[in-house]
């Protein structure tokens, strides 16, 4: 790619593994789902339900319902629990339990810093386009638990600081006008094509996938890559 001045990452899943932080947060939301059921006097074990619950939560998040409070009684459904639901103070408890868990197991990916430093000592400026996390502010202030954030010329949350979220264009090229940046000279690194891939190619820049997970790769990036360092034979 020739002409790129600017290099815009998303954040989950392609400079972060929020994997395991996930993962951890996903076993504490099943013990206070079982003490809930237990509570309520339903004989249902909820580890036994592990598969259904992640496909569950895996397809909200793909479709892009980020705010976790509207997570907990679709999966409560999922349990064939219909009579009862969370309230929304038992919702959000729920959430705080899981971004509270997420952040404090979440690590950079392996060669992070060392992409991210490579780019800057090249002169490259750096953004970052992230979906916020459902609430107003939430985003921010994992963000800021980051040690990366300050590598970034510019960090523009979707759903924040721009009303609409990914695959919509208005937060890459709100990054970009911020910056003094044409799209053209602008590449778009991502792990999901639905989200990433799909806004950075509406607004106008290049884009990179990095092979994270099994998605259907819809629509096509320029480029594929399954480490972040590849980049460097790409710029």
């Amino acid at each position: 790619m020739k002409g790129i001045k600017l290099v815009v990452f998303d954040f989950d899943q392609t400079l972060v593994d929020t994997l395991k932080g996930f993962s951890k947060a996903f076993s504490e939301i099943k013990k206070e789902f079982q003490q809930f059921l237990d509570k309520n006097g339903y004989n249902i074990i909820v580890e036994d339900h592990s598969s259904e619950l992640k496909e569950t939560m895996r397809e909200l998040d793909r479709n892009r319902e980020y705010d976790r409070n509207n997570w907990w009684n679709p999966l409560l459904k999922q349990l064939k629990v219909t009579e009862l639901q969370f309230t929304k103070d038992e919702c959000e408890w729920l959430t705080k339990i899981y971004w509270d868990v997420t952040s404090t197991n979440t690590e950079l990916f392996p060669d992070t810093l060392e992409i991210l430093n490579y780019l800057k000592q090249k002169k490259y400026l750096l953004g970052l386009v992230t979906d916020n996390d459902g609430g107003f502010g939430l985003k921010k202030i994992r963000l800021a638990k980051s040690p990366i954030v300050k590598l970034f010329n510019q960090v523009v949350i979707a759903g924040d600081d721009v009303p609409e979220k990914k695959p919509h264009p208005a937060a890459f090229q709100k990054l970009a006008a911020l910056l003094k940046i044409s799209p053209k000279a602008c590449v778009m690194v991502g792990d999901k094509p639905f989200t990433d891939i799909a806004g950075g190619k509406a607004a106008g820049f290049h884009t990179v996938l990095v092979i994270r997970d099994v998605w259907e790769i819809k629509p096509q990036p320029d480029f594929q890559i399954h480490q972040l360092t590849e980049l460097k034979a790409l710029l």
